[in-house]
């Protein structure tokens, strides 16, 4: 690694310390409300589009709840999809899940589809990606744990919709208004989002390079 590899690496692990204490700070019944409103924007836009695979994450500790609008998909017959993560290669496999009870405590002590689902083909790939993270800018920038599973699935995306194979994933970062600064830090790998939605409503971010 370069000495602007190590800095910038330095100054990723500071501002997610930061961030993580921002977002751990929020009020739970706030956190709640907030969690309530990005649902709903999401839903509104969702029934706009049409998308019927659609990816998300089940909130773990502060992050922003996603359970209500998971629940809106099931209900309105959509494709869940929840990724399951393997430690050891640093990869997240994808689920198509039914019910809360096809779920099981993973890595991280995250709740993430149990080992015997079968994972989904690359043609089953979702057409939206709901992502957390720590924080995100109006660019789309994105700040993440620090263990690159959503930046790789994203560069797998990516490849596949460059290859002619299939259509762009739209991704959409889900967070507190709290959690958007300025400038998120991002290298050559990192993920940009497409869309960030918080409780004031949605953005549709710049493009990577522009």
């Amino acid at each position: 690694m370069t000495d602007g590899d190590l800095q910038l690496a330095d100054f990723k692990r500071e501002l997610r310390s930061r961030a993580a204490a921002v977002r751990d700070g929020i009020d739970p019944l706030r956190r709640e409300e907030w969690s309530s409103l990005v649902c709903r924007h999401a839903r509104k836009w969702l029934e706009g589009t049409g998308a019927k695979s659609l990816m998300f994450y089940v909130p773990f500790r502060s992050e922003l709840d996603t359970r209500s609008l998971i629940k809106w998909c099931w209900a309105e017959g959509r494709k869940v999809i929840l990724p399951r993560v393997h430690a050891d290669s640093g990869e997240l496999s994808l689920h198509r899940v039914k019910s809360w009870n096809e779920l099981a405590q993973g890595t991280y002590g995250i709740p993430e589809p149990a080992g015997t689902s079968p994972a989904i083909g690359e043609e089953d790939i979702p057409s939206v990606v709901f992502v957390p993270g720590l924080a995100f800018d109006a660019r789309g920038g994105r700040l993440g744990y620090g263990r690159g599973y959503y930046d790789r699935l994203w560069d797998r995306f990516e490849r596949a919709s460059a290859s002619g194979t299939r259509e762009n994933t739209v991704w959409v970062g889900l967070a507190y208004g709290a959690q958007v600064l300025p400038e998120v830090p991002m290298d050559v790998h990192d993920a940009y989002m497409d869309m960030l939605i918080t409780e004031q409503g949605m953005l549709n971010c710049r493009k990577k390079g522009e």
